[in-house]
């Protein structure tokens, strides 16, 4: 089912989604509204090349760091969604200076571009910016960032903060549900998918926070964001805040709970700007998700990012 436009939807509009037949991509494209024409720029590195949209998008497969391609993207779209990236410390440590020039560098050059034809972007940053947090974070919390991953969203944020005036930064917390392009390498997704094998869950630590959301609320957050835009400023998409033990729980009774490894993030996301502001509500939930899932060799490459390489 496509996600009925908001307020002020226009008649139609052209935008472009860099990491567009990604995790969260696929499912945006898929749900967008029909007036949306919807240009996909993504170079299906990481085992996402054969997607099937269900609608008509033109699909770009070519590298975000392509500067030539930026430029004339841009100038033909009315909104940039920028999703493309290297997520995650896992996937970022496999290539770190590579990691720097797809997520900080090629980010400074779409910047360049909105501002160059006064377009709107919309930049997809990630809640790990707070790292480790013992009180409520809210968009204004000062960033406390325990990896380089992280400090490259951080970077990349206040650069746009810097440079552009039409813009929606959406700091995300940790997804999960299923997606055209799946993937295991994200941790609630891995719990279902093994619990539907009826396989012991192993869980690092367990005792940290994590607000979480389901990938279609955040696709419809997204949607949310363009059709209103009144909006120049930051916010938390996200849903409730958990304990990874707890999810687990949720999920399964078969747990073994182990040594926590290089994982020092903790934190809680308060999510009242977006439910004021947009007045989105998240719909999804652990046990909504679990319906959606299907048992498939979830060991395969192509499920996790963090196994793939990249230059």
């Amino acid at each position: 089912m496509r996600i009925k436009a908001g307020v002020n939807a226009m008649d139609s509009k052209n935008v472009l989604i860099t990491g567009g037949a990604g995790y969260i991509g696929s499912v945006l494209v898929d749900s967008a509204p029909k007036h949306w024409r919807i240009t996909v720029l993504d170079n299906c590195l990481m085992g996402n090349s054969n997607i099937n949209f269900s609608r008509k998008v033109n699909i770009i497969k070519k590298d975000v760091r392509n500067d030539s391609i930026i430029e004339d993207l841009v100038k033909k779209s009315d909104v940039v969604i920028h999703l493309a990236g290297i997520v995650g410390t896992p996937s970022f440590n496999r290539n770190p200076k590579a990691a720097i020039t797809i997520n900080q560098d090629a980010t400074e050059k779409i910047v360049g571009a909105v501002k160059k034809y006064n377009k709107k972007l919309v930049f997809m940053s990630t809640c790990s910016v707070y790292g480790f947090n013992t009180k409520i974070c809210t968009e204004e919390t000062i960033p406390n960032e325990v990896d380089d991953y992280s400090v490259t969203k951080s970077n990349s944020e206040q650069y746009i903060q810097q440079n552009l005036e039409n813009y929606i930064i959406f700091r995300l917390g940790t997804v999960y549900g299923w997606s055209p392009r799946m993937r295991f390498d994200l941790g609630i997704n891995l719990f279902i998918e093994k619990s539907l094998w009826k396989e012991e869950i192993q869980v690092y630590g367990g005792n940290q926070w994590r607000p979480v959301i389901h990938v279609k609320d955040a696709a419809r957050g997204l949607v949310m964001a363009v059709e209103a835009w009144d909006l120049n400023t930051t916010l938390n998409l996200v849903g409730e805040n958990h304990l990874v033990l707890d999810l687990a729980k949720q999920i399964s009774d078969k747990i073994n709970v182990v040594d926590a490894k290089d994982d020092n993030r903790s934190y809680k996301v308060d999510n009242s700007r977006i439910l004021e502001k947009l007045k989105w509500r998240p719909t999804m939930d652990i046990n909504s998700a679990k319906s959606e899932f299907q048992k498939v060799n979830y060991q395969e490459d192509i499920y996790y990012n963090k196994r793939w390489n990249y230059e």
